[in-house]
């Protein structure tokens, strides 16, 4: 790899003068600087990011350090989002994937520090608490998807409640009183929340939810998070009363749920409306017809943590929610008349 001392042999000049045109000083002559640059380019000299920082010019290195974020294909946008916005403003990216590990997350946090990075972002593939207790210094650092509970830093997390409201108002709106909500697993921040936003849109419309349909379609376990998904729609369609609209905690869930309608001879949305939630593109838009769902804003999380982190726009040590926005697609209609709908 070459040097300065490389450089400044070849053109023929000190290497003073290499480092004052490395440092855009303007005693250098252009023909000098011009020598110089020729130089460097033949010998493919790249002065590196240390040797900036030392002369007090910044690095243009940003580094995201996440949670088992790019292998999960459905929160993946967060990282794309970030790269968007580190391209608009001539900014390289590292990414740091801690596997969940805390030893690994301190190594990383070190290591991009020690590389002069200009920001740090935090980044896990649902939305969760977290507690950082690395060693940050002045470094800005911006949290998206996760939060600290006491806010230390801009957090950016998604509004799942509203996001709740807007999957339960969809079929509301499209007449249906009879709605089921298979949620996530128990115990998730995201599962507690979209709750809340379901019976507050129960209540505007002035609907008093069914207890009984009112269950959990992912569960922990060795068997998988739906291994018991065909009995809870075995316990929704066993009572006499059945409901016409099922809400699902996301669109991985709904296809699945689609599919046992369909296997129990139930049309999609003809017998039954299905929403989903999140707008993983792979499901959502490759089923026939296409699902109804509430966007999880990944991508914006991601734009909008850059954008906190190194573009002059800097945010608060506050949580900041991002909106959930509704889908609108083929698997939603109005409710079936009692007489005509099919029995499964």
């Amino acid at each position: 790899m070459s040097t300065i001392h490389d450089v400044a042999e070849k053109a023929g000049v000190s290497i003073k003068t290499v480092s004052r045109v490395l440092n855009d000083a303007s005693s250098v002559s252009e023909k000098t600087r011009l020598r110089i640059e020729q130089a460097m380019q033949a010998l493919d000299f790249a002065p590196s990011a240390a040797a900036r920082m030392l002369r007090g010019r910044p690095t243009g290195l940003v580094a995201v350090i996440a949670e088992r974020l790019t292998t999960t294909p459905d929160s993946s946008e967060i990282i794309k989002g970030i790269h968007a916005v580190c391209e608009q403003n001539g900014k390289m990216l590292i990414i740091g994937e801690t596997g969940g590990l805390a030893s690994v997350a301190d190594r990383l946090v070190a290591d991009m520090r020690e590389r002069r990075v200009e920001a740090i972002m935090f980044a896990t593939p649902f939305h969760r608490a977290v507690t950082l207790e690395h060693m940050l210094g002045s470094t800005p650092t911006v949290l998206a998807n996760c939060f600290e509970t006491t806010a230390r830093y801009p957090q950016l997390v998604p509004d799942d409640e509203e996001g709740g409201r807007a999957a339960a108002r969809i079929v509301l709106e499209a007449g249906h009183r009879k709605i089921a909500f298979l949620q996530l697993i128990e115990g998730m921040v995201a599962t507690k929340l979209r709750l809340q936003g379901f019976h507050r849109a129960m209540a505007e419309f002035g609907v008093t939810p069914n207890g009984q349909w009112l269950l959990h379609g992912a569960m922990p376990g060795e068997g998988g998070e739906f291994s018991q998904l065909s009995d809870a729609i075995d316990r929704l369609f066993a009572q006499p009363e059945q409901p016409t609209a099922i809400l699902c905690g996301n669109d991985k869930m709904a296809m699945r749920v689609i599919f046992i309608l369909q296997r129990r001879g139930l049309r999609v949305p003809d017998d039954v409306s299905v929403v989903g939630f999140d707008d993983f593109r792979l499901i959502s838009e490759a089923l026939d017809p296409g699902l109804t769902t509430v966007a999880l804003p990944y991508r914006e999380m991601g734009e909008l943590a850059a954008r906190h982190a190194f573009c002059g726009e800097p945010a608060p040590a506050a949580t900041i929610r991002v909106p959930c926005l509704p889908v609108m697609r083929g698997t939603v209609a109005a409710p079936p008349k009692a007489a005509t709908r099919r029995k499964p």
